[in-house]
């Protein structure tokens, strides 16, 4: 009898659509938390910096949440229920999200401190531009899940631009701004 070499198309479309990878990873980086010494010493001598960028990151899901039922709603009425409906998988998901990014960050830094080694620099001209200005390095960025950031972070933050411009022109920057924010204060 021949094994299978592929994986079922089914089964592909699941692992590759549905954020079960991602939903995995973070209960491993929560794992993590809980049983690694460095990790968790980081983050908690670091409550002073993590407790603001919660704030953001709450505030963030929050407009979301909101900009989606505004948006949709706005449609017409009969949007109004599943836009009352999709709210709140708009905020479990948006936090998530950010959370899931931050919190891996936040590791990785941990990481690089624990073991006494700088962490690989970000790519790009802006993380190399900031690095020489500031002396800030934001160190090694983690994997964004992006199909799930698409759904309950981008699209929702374009919505909040639609129904909310001064919102999204205050939020969306603070939002970008928190991690550079982080890692000038954290040196």
């Amino acid at each position: 009898m021949a094994s299978q070499d592929r994986e079922d198309p089914v089964q592909e479309l699941i692992r590759q659509y549905l954020p079960t990878e991602t939903l995995s990873e973070a209960r491993n980086l929560v794992h993590r938390f809980q049983e690694g010494e460095a990790f968790k010493l980081y983050v908690l001598r670091r409550t002073w910096l993590v407790i603001p960028a919660g704030l953001v990151i709450l505030m963030v899901s929050l407009a979301c949440a909101a900009a989606t039922v505004l948006f949709l709603a706005g449609g017409g009425s009969w949007l109004a229920l599943p836009a009352f409906v999709l709210a709140p998988f708009i905020l479990i998901g948006s936090l998530f999200v950010q959370l899931y990014v931050f919190f891996s960050w936040l590791e990785s830094r941990a990481l690089a401190q624990a073991f006494r080694r700088r962490a690989r620099p970000a790519q790009g001209a802006f993380a190399s531009w900031l690095a020489k200005r500031t002396g800030a390095d934001l160190g090694t960025l983690p994997r964004v899940p992006w199909i799930l950031a698409a759904v309950v972070l981008l699209a929702p933050l374009a919505m909040l631009t639609v129904v909310a411009v001064k919102v999204a022109l205050l939020l969306i920057p603070l939002a970008l701004l928190t991690p550079v924010l982080y890692a000038l204060f954290d040196r």
